[in-house]
């Protein structure tokens, strides 16, 4: 009886632990670990494991202000059922990282959360990082927009659980030489299309003293098997310098 009335305050209780088999992922790919549950000091009832891939990101909030937050891009369950005292259970599980996952880069982190169902008790969790990778044509764009004079300065993602895909990450782009200086930022985005990815490409063009700074924007396809056999630095150089 101690035992269990330690156990539901989270003393002496079952413990979860997710292995990933690898800690990096690329996007539309599969994330596979191993779930390891260890009884505790008393036999316990457990609903389920609960296990969420998320973001944790910048977003647009209310007023157009930024916070940071949470967004669920995958979530399962397992159910278990009784745990004895120091029984060791472990079984594989997969996911599915959508193609519009948001990359790990600048501040934006991702990591898998993984949490035991157990009635009346304090819920074991675990929490292991999980480098989400950009596919090799998203790889091809944004060394393009590189080579094309511009460094990236921040990334952001906008959540809309109306819009399919409810995310969006931005990745935001200033120039580097005096030739671009006309230009305030390159902004760009990722869709996934079948075969490929389409490029939403944003100028923000500066102002003047006469006249108004103005954002100029236009949709790129780029086919995966073209990402690697075209110039995407000076494909990039020329659409930016059709939006100036």
């Amino acid at each position: 009886m101690f035992g269990k009335v330690l156990s539901s305050l989270g003393i002496g209780g079952a413990t979860v632990d997710a292995v990933l088999e690898s800690s990096d992922v690329e996007v539309g790919r599969i994330l596979r670990a191993e779930i390891r549950i260890e009884g505790g000091t008393a036999r316990q009832e457990i609903r389920s494991v609960d296990l969420e891939l998320a973001t944790r990101c910048l977003v647009e909030g209310p007023g157009d202000r930024k916070i940071h937050s949470d967004i669920i891009l995958a979530a399962g369950r397992v159910e278990i059922g009784a745990v004895d005292a120091g029984e060791e259970l472990s079984f594989p599980i997969e996911m599915h990282v959508p193609d519009s996952a948001p990359i790990s880069i600048g501040s934006t982190r991702s990591f898998l959360r993984t949490r035991l169902d157990v009635p009346g008790a304090v819920d074991p969790k675990d929490e292991d990082l999980v480098n989400i990778l950009p596919s090799p044509t998203m790889t091809a764009v944004l060394q393009g927009v590189q080579e094309a004079g511009f460094r990236l300065v921040e990334t952001e993602v906008e959540y809309d659980r109306r819009r399919v895909p409810p995310f969006v990450q931005e990745f935001d782009f200033r120039p580097t030489g005096l030739g671009d200086f006309g230009i305030e930022e390159v902004e760009i985005s990722f869709v996934p299309v079948s075969g490929g990815v389409e490029v939403l490409l944003t100028v923000d063009n500066r102002g003047g003293f006469f006249l108004a700074g103005r954002e100029k924007t236009a949709r790129i396809r780029v086919d995966h098997a073209e990402a690697a056999r075209v110039d995407m630095g000076r494909e990039l150089r020329r659409a930016i310098e059709r939006l100036r």
